[in-house]
């Protein structure tokens, strides 16, 4: 009969990183397991608290699969002699197989008649395989930080101080560190300290819920966001917790309870970013809005204490704010003293990177590179103007006392800090966006200046380190180089902007001083390749479209993009398969062939001088297409020609005799192939 099965680690208070990460463990190591021990099952749940990981497979069988293995032994021939009896090759195969001789079967293979040993292995009770293999689960998760504890030598992110262990009603027997696992869990710290006897798998969570801790994730993140909803009703309030906070702070509790605080309202002079980075960051608290969309001088604290001292913990949550905020006031009081220009010189003695020089050695470089996008892209000169001074002054806030205290409002405050200095608008935004996107699912730069220092950032940041030997290995990438060649093409996909990509990496490796400067940029052009290879399939564009563009995507990025989504229109459509074939009989015939010049007077039959004036009639139009960014047009012109290149193979048989007329054929079909190939490696494409 099949049963739940319910592994509990009760710790010592867990880190959020650590819930995170035991979590997903959890589940994917004990997958895994039930699967190498051939233990059919249901749904696998996992339920965490800063206190306990917890594994619920649902309708887990009481005993694994049988198995039967087959293995083929010596041929027929080898295992019986010409009376039938079994040889030494034979008994000694059965034996080995731990069957008898008469055990063994005779079957007949592509290769003739082989005796085979049909092994069948009666699958073990779960109860049997259950204590070793989840002994072996807990000992399988691993931590970015972990620790030993007493005498013994296990590690895990803290120390581990019950365990409950059940399949179904019944206890399972294993043990840890001394700890045997049983049916006893822990209440809430403080509101119910007591033990917890669960009686089975199915009342897990009420026995949990009835001491005051809320196992089931989204049941507390439910709670959280009632609670909030619920203490600013009525206040002309409403909380804006950032995502990240409200998932950190549904993993830093077991049974949430909401107080709203308060702070003094002269801190509202404060930039809004810094009084929500001083909340969230460093406090986890909930920043809160009034009717108007302003930030109020209100904050909510979620807490794990007991709320009949919500007095006592606001009081105590209003004192630590008030310290944070009186801290951030004096920094952007001294910050304001120096503009961002006046601090360049300082960046003289930031080092960016041991061997790439310093920030500001950075920013005059980041500076030119500027000039060239915006140049190659064919700007005009306010946006280069406005990107060049954004370079100048991007990396100054990094030695302002608001920065060097909350690191993550790097370019945030640059953005501020110029606008008080009376840049313009556009250069600050810019100084803000040349980050983006910092992270997966950021958004992008939105300015044509910020999208323009976003570039050069990258594209300096990538050929440094390509050039420095600092090129991501393995799981290790500590430049987030990875990160920023996804991001080129989505940044100038946004903005439409045309650019070499290619180019402007080779000119950041030549400011860098690089001796080979184009081997540089060409091995980061291969890297950048397979991160957009990889990107655009997992949008959900077919691999030999993408295989068909990417061969253009470093020098172009935007107009791959727009050839990439043209094909797939034309796919879905059913009108690729038509191109494809015109181009196909020309290159099959034309690839091998050696440089040869078409001579128009040498067409003597009408399909070939048909094929031939459509050509020319399409050259043009085709490539202004191209050039106007209308994709969709310029394929409708190759599409144009594939009725001429039918009926050309249809009445033209090209290898004939006349050596003269046959190379002129071949070099019409290899000037047909070659437009096809002007949009696209059409070679690539699969058709069925």
């Amino acid at each position: 009969m099949a049963g739940d099965l319910l592994l509990e680690i009760g710790t010592e208070e867990l880190p959020w990183g650590a819930v995170q990460d035991g979590r997903r463990q959890l589940a994917e190591n004990a997958a895994e397991l039930l699967a190498r021990e051939r233990l059919n099952h249901g749904d696998i749940v996992i339920y965490s608290t800063p206190r306990r990981l917890t594994l619920l497979v649902r309708e887990l069988d009481d005993r694994q699969e049988d198995i039967s293995t087959e293995v083929r032994g010596p041929s027929h021939e080898a295992s019986y002699d010409a009376e039938g009896n079994p040889t030494k090759a034979a008994e000694g195969f059965a034996r080995s197989r731990g069957l008898r001789v008469e055990d063994l079967e005779i079957r007949k293979t592509g290769k003739g008649e082989f005796v085979f040993a049909v092994v069948r292995e009666e699958g073990k009770p779960a109860v049997e395989v259950l204590p070793g293999m989840l002994e072996e689960l807990i000992g399988s998760l691993s931590f970015r930080k972990s620790m030993r504890w007493g005498s013994g030598e296990f590690r895990f992110a803290r120390p581990v101080r019950w365990l409950v262990a059940l399949h179904g009603n019944d206890v399972i027997d294993i043990s840890l560190e001394g700890l045997r696992a049983g049916r006893i869990s822990r209440g809430h710290r403080f509101l119910s300290p007591g033990k917890v006897e669960i009686a089975g798998t199915g009342t897990y969570l009420e026995a949990l819920k009835a001491n005051c801790v809320l196992a089931d994730e989204e049941e507390r993140r439910e709670a959280i966001l009632a609670g909030t909803a619920d203490v600013v009703s009525g206040r002309g309030m409403r909380a804006v917790p950032a995502a990240d906070t409200l998932e950190e702070v549904v993993d830093l509790v077991e049974y949430p309870h909401v107080v709203v605080g308060s702070f003094d309202e002269r801190f509202l002079g404060l930039p809004r970013e810094v009084l929500e980075t001083a909340m969230q960051e460093h406090q986890r608290y909930f920043p809160v809005e009034d009717e108007d969309g302003g930030l109020a001088a209100a904050f909510l604290v979620v807490h794990n204490g007991d709320p009949a001292q919500e007095e006592v913990i606001r009081r105590g949550n209003e004192r630590v704010l008030r310290a944070r905020l009186e801290d951030a006031s004096f920094f952007y009081t001294e910050d304001m003293r120096l503009s961002l220009e006046e601090r360049l010189q300082d960046l003289k003695d930031v080092v960016w990177q041991a061997k790439l020089g310093s920030m500001y050695d950075k920013c005059q470089r980041l500076r030119e590179l500027c000039a060239g996008i915006c140049r190659g892209a064919r700007l005009d000169p306010e946006v280069e103007e406005m990107a060049e001074r954004a370079a100048l002054l991007c990396k100054s806030d990094l030695i302002t006392a608001m920065v060097v205290e909350f690191p993550s409002l790097q370019g945030v405050m640059g953005r501020i800090y110029a606008m008080e200095a009376g840049e313009k608008v556009g250069t600050a935004a810019a100084i803000e966006e040349h980050y983006r996107p910092r992270f997966s699912g950021d958004t992008r730069p939105e300015t044509t200046a910020g999208t323009v220092l976003s570039l050069a950032e990258k594209a300096d940041n990538l050929a440094g380190c390509f050039g420095a030997g600092l090129a991501p290995t393995g799981s290790e990438d500590p430049y987030a180089l990875r990160r920023q060649a996804q991001a080129v093409m989505p940044i100038l996909v946004d903005a439409c902007m045309h650019l070499d990509f290619a180019l402007v990496l080779e000119e950041a490796a030549s400011r860098l001083g690089f001796s080979d400067p184009r081997g540089v940029a060409e091995e980061v052009v291969e890297f950048c390749r397979q991160r957009w290879r990889q990107m655009l399939m997992s949008e959900g564009f077919e691999y030999d479209l993408v295989a068909a563009v990417m061969p253009t995507a470093p020098y172009d990025p935007y107009d791959a993009r727009l050839r990439l989504e043209a094909m797939a229109r034309a796919r879905s459509q059913g009108t690729l398969q038509k191109a494809y074939t015109g181009f196909e009989r020309c290159y099959n015939l034309s690839r091998k062939m050696e440089e040869a010049r078409l001579d128009e007077g040498l067409l003597l039959e009408d399909a070939e001088k048909n094929l031939y004036s459509k050509l020319v009639w399409a050259q043009q139009p085709f490539r202004d297409h191209l050039d106007s960014d209308e994709h969709d047009a310029a394929l409708g012109m190759l599409l144009e020609l594939a009725p001429d290149v039918d009926r050309f193979f249809e009445t033209i048989f090209v290898m004939g005799d006349d050596e003269r007329l046959r190379d002129n054929r071949l070099a019409l079909l290899s000037e047909v192939a070659g437009l096809f190939l002007e949009f696209a490696d059409f070679s690539q494409v699969v058709t069925e």
